[in-house]
Parts: structure tokens; C-alpha cells; sequence
């Protein structure tokens, strides 16, 4: 592999904030430039710590913060949603239009921390999907019955499934070949020559560079991508490529 096959890389997962358990500093919006300069990538996907563990919605404002001021980075805001609820969130169609208006790339639902269905997002999910915004989820909050039966209900909505660990390679296998609008990033993807091995089935395509910085150590996520066997084509398309094409409409114009 050459060197210029692992520079420009896309974090497609950052969450800013500190974690409650945590022994690491918060990973705030200087912490984000060092990791870009550090590892020389081109840009990332921030979500809010906030918005999973605190305040849904709330925390979507600091997402958008921190992404407006490194928007010269290539750096891009992620927004979290909850159903609608009197006195929380009046319209899942109407955060959407806020979200497109303010250059939002992608959401991210956290159904099981948060305590409800995902089957109650239908709103959310059809106002994603005519505008172009993919959906982000953890394995850990949400079955793959319920991810099954999103990415049928919404064909065109990319569902990008997050923290997938490799006891669930054979869940993740299903949902990949009954579903072209699915996709997986690379937090916590610890499964020896995973990444060959989808590869080589051909959905490098559907693989996203991911770090999870804020909630994992980074370098996990560098080291499996720089470090595996894929030719250059494949690791410039799984480190930057697919993201590229997934937020495209994201981002203040």
C-alpha cells in the first residue's frame, strides 16, 4: 500500500462531549482539529455526546457548532432525533427541513438508550430519504429485525450501522445482501480480515472509515484499514470514497 493510499481519509464518526465513564478529556473542537491534522484527513462526521446521553435534541446545537467552525476542514454535523413528543419535538418533518437548512449531513437515532420504537421514526425516515440524508444507528440500539425492517420500508434511505463488533458478522452478512441501501463503518469492527473478507465478496463499497473518536481510541479503526490487505483503490474507496458520496448533501452551501 502506498503512503498516499492512507492520507485523506473521511472520519465518518466522531462524537463530541465527555463520556460520564471516561477517563479521557472531552473531545472538543481543538481536540477534533489535532485529530484531523494528526492523522492528515480530510474531513468527519460529529455528533453531539449530548444528544445521546443527555439531551436529544439539545446537543444537536453543539454538533453544528463545532461542524460551522471547522466547516473549512470538511468537517460535518450530525443530528440526532427522537419522535415527536408535546414539549420536546413538535415535528419529525419539520427537524429535517432545520437540518437541510443548516447544512446537516447525516442523523444518527439511539432507539434503545432513549427508550422507544424505531418503527415510531416513519417521518424522520421518509423526510432522510427525499432529501439525501443518510440514517446512522449502533448495533447495540436497534435489532436487526428493526434495521431489516427499515431498509425495506425506505429502499433508498443508506443506513449506516455503527459499533457492529464480530459476533454479529453473520447478522451484518444478511443485512448486506438483502439490502444495497446498507452499510457498515469500521468503530469497533474487530474481526480478523473483515474487511478482506467483505472485500472480496465485493461490498468494499458499503464499508466507511470510521474512528468513533470521543467513545474509542482512534487508532483501532487507522491501524485495521492501514494496516489490512486491500489494494490501494479499495482502502482510498472504504477511507473516503463511500462517505464522500453518502454526505454529499451535507454541508453549508
Amino acid at each position: 500500500m502506498s503512503d498516499d493510499a492512507t492520507t485523506g481519509w473521511f472520519d465518518a464518526r466522531i462524537v463530541s462531549g465527555a463520556h460520564p465513564a471516561s477517563l479521557l478529556p472531552p473531545t472538543d473542537r481543538d481536540g477534533i482539529a489535532a485529530h484531523l491534522d494528526t492523522y492528515a484527513m480530510s474531513g468527519a462526521l460529529v455528533s453531539a455526546m449530548a444528544s445521546w446521553l443527555h439531551d436529544p435534541l439539545g446537543g444537536n446545537a453543539e454538533a453544528t457548532a463545532i461542524a460551522d467552525s471547522l466547516a473549512d476542514r470538511g468537517v460535518l454535523a450530525c443530528w440526532t432525533a427522537v419522535p415527536a413528543t408535546p414539549g420536546e419535538l413538535d415535528s419529525l418533518a419539520k427537524l429535517v427541513d432545520q437540518a437541510v437548512a443548516e447544512g446537516v449531513a447525516a442523523f444518527r437515532i439511539h432507539p434503545h438508550s432513549h427508550g422507544y420504537s424505531p418503527a415510531s421514526l416513519e417521518e424522520l425516515y421518509a423526510g432522510l430519504e427525499a432529501n439525501g440524508l443518510p440514517l446512522c444507528v449502533d448495533a447495540a440500539e436497534i435489532t436487526w429485525s428493526e434495521v431489516d425492517a427499515i431498509a425495506s420500508r425506505f429502499p433508498v434511505l443508506p443506513i449506516v450501522v455503527s459499533n457492529v463488533g464480530y459476533r454479529q458478522l453473520r447478522n451484518l452478512w444478511a443485512a448486506l445482501r438483502d439490502h444495497d441501501n446498507l452499510f457498515v463503518d469500521l468503530v469497533d469492527f474487530a474481526a480478523h480480515q473483515g474487511l478482506e473478507w467483505l472485500a472480496a465478496e465485493g461490498l468494499s463499497d458499503r464499508l466507511l472509515f470510521a474512528t468513533g473518536l470521543g467513545v474509542r481510541d482512534p487508532g483501532e479503526s487507522i491501524l485495521r484499514l492501514a494496516w489490512s490487505g486491500l489494494d490501494d483503490e479499495t482502502v482510498i474507496r472504504i477511507g473516503a470514497g463511500t462517505a464522500r458520496r453518502l454526505f454529499a448533501a451535507g454541508g453549508r452551501s
